[in-house]
């Protein structure tokens, strides 16, 4: 009889471990739920904006994301406004998920794109002009011949 109380106890208090476990794991999976909700970076070409909605067009696909109306939103070192924002604009977006939607919170214009027009604009204000005189080539030293030693003629078999 002691036995079977010592059992029942036993159970009980293992089955109390284990419930407590099993309520655990809920905070861990609010953390991760937290943590894909923290901000990222998505780099692209601009598809289509309005004030209140950006497309971009990445390596892997499209992606629609709502402008927040708090967003910065930068176009070289100037603060500008969504609408601004024309299609093929390299842009990097810095987004959240909110209620499993992508929500812009910053939008720049790429590093590589400022670069390339200061390129650009640098090129075309110094261009300047170098004229080049070419002379042909030397032709290539010619190899001594050989002088063809004469081959013993070959008479025809008779049949």
């Amino acid at each position: 009889m002691k036995l079977s109380r010592v059992l029942i106890a036993v159970i009980a208090c293992g089955s109390f471990v284990l419930a407590q476990e099993a309520a655990a794991p809920a905070p861990a999976k609010a953390e991760k739920a937290a943590k894909k909700e923290a901000a990222m970076t998505i780099s692209g070409t601009v598809v289509s904006a309005d004030a209140s909605t950006i497309i971009v067009k990445t390596k892997k696909g499209e992606d629609t994301l709502a402008i927040d109306a708090a967003a910065k939103i930068m176009i070289g070192k100037k603060e500008a406004a969504a609408a601004d924002l024309k299609a093929d604009m390299k842009v990097m977006v810095t987004c959240k998920t909110v209620d499993g939607k992508k929500v812009a919170t910053k939008i720049s214009e790429s590093a590589a794109k400022a670069e390339k027009t200061t390129k650009k604009t640098t090129e075309a204000t110094t261009s300047t002009s170098t004229t080049t005189t070419t002379e042909p080539a030397a032709a290539p030293a010619a190899a001594p011949e050989k002088k063809a030693e004469a081959a013993p003629a070959v008479a025809p078999a008779k049949k």
